[in-house]
């Protein structure tokens, strides 16, 4: 499926039906590295419609100069959301795409509930603070992690990203955003050499219906690397979702 603008085609799944939940990739990857890991969650968990996309010049979605700024693809999403969805939705974003989300947030999108994987908080990465975890990249669980994850991987548009990086941030700051009352699920992996972990403590004040959880033995893979807990704590936040207190 494709959402279009003009000659820009957004690429999209659904899968399912019920409630709305639009997720959002990672930086240079593409929906179906989300599909692996949140299926199997909603295949046990009915009642909800999974929308995937591929952000602009990633994996389906067209290349195009005019979207590599994250300012128009926060724009593409928004649009997207209003056209497509229209209607209260659960956003999850995982690292880029977590970013991603906390902006769709603090521009009013109609998110009912709001899932942060190992989100980006800081686009500067010089400034990130950043754990020491060369040791971790040996470990048994973080390779076979990387060997599931390798599997999944397609050559992204590295032009495109080159000029994206170039805009990486957004034009207004999303260090603090507006508090966000809806259920709420942080993930990080204590052994995130890509985000860290540190940087995203100061996201608690924003969102006080939060389940916030520091895996061990958890890098920027945790969903794979930690799979159980993952699964786990997801259908954790859709069950709080569900009993709308």
């Amino acid at each position: 499926m494709f959402f279009q603008i003009d000659d820009f085609k957004l690429h999209y799944e659904v899968m399912g039906e019920g409630k709305p939940i639009l997720i959002l990739h990672g930086w240079a990857a593409h929906l179906a590295t989300m599909t692996e890991v949140f299926e199997p969650i909603f295949n046990e968990k009915i009642g909800y419609k999974r929308i995937y996309v591929d952000l602009p010049g990633m994996g389906d979605s067209s290349v195009h100069d005019v979207f590599s700024s994250s300012d128009m693809i926060l724009s593409t999403l928004m649009s997207f959301a209003k056209e497509v969805i229209d209607e209260p939705f659960l956003l999850a974003g995982y690292s880029y795409g977590g970013y991603l989300a906390r902006a769709m947030v603090a521009k009013s999108a109609q998110v009912s509930g709001l899932l942060l994987l190992e989100p980006m908080v800081i686009p500067d990465t010089d400034a990130r603070i950043l754990p020491d975890v060369e040791w971790f990249y040996d470990t048994e669980i973080c390779q076979q992690a990387s060997v599931r994850s390798d599997k999944l991987w397609r050559d992204a548009n590295s032009e495109f990203l080159a000029r994206l990086r170039g805009s990486y941030a957004l034009s207004f700051d999303t260090t603090h955003v507006k508090v966000f009352n809806a259920p709420t699920l942080i993930l990080l992996g204590h052994q995130d050499g890509t985000v860290g972990f540190v940087d995203q403590i100061s996201l608690l004040k924003d969102y006080p219906r939060t389940t916030f959880a520091i895996l061990d033995l958890a890098g920027h893979n945790l969903q794979m690397e930690q799979s159980e807990v993952f699964e786990f704590l997801v259908k954790n936040w859709l069950l709080r979702i569900e009993n709308g207190v």
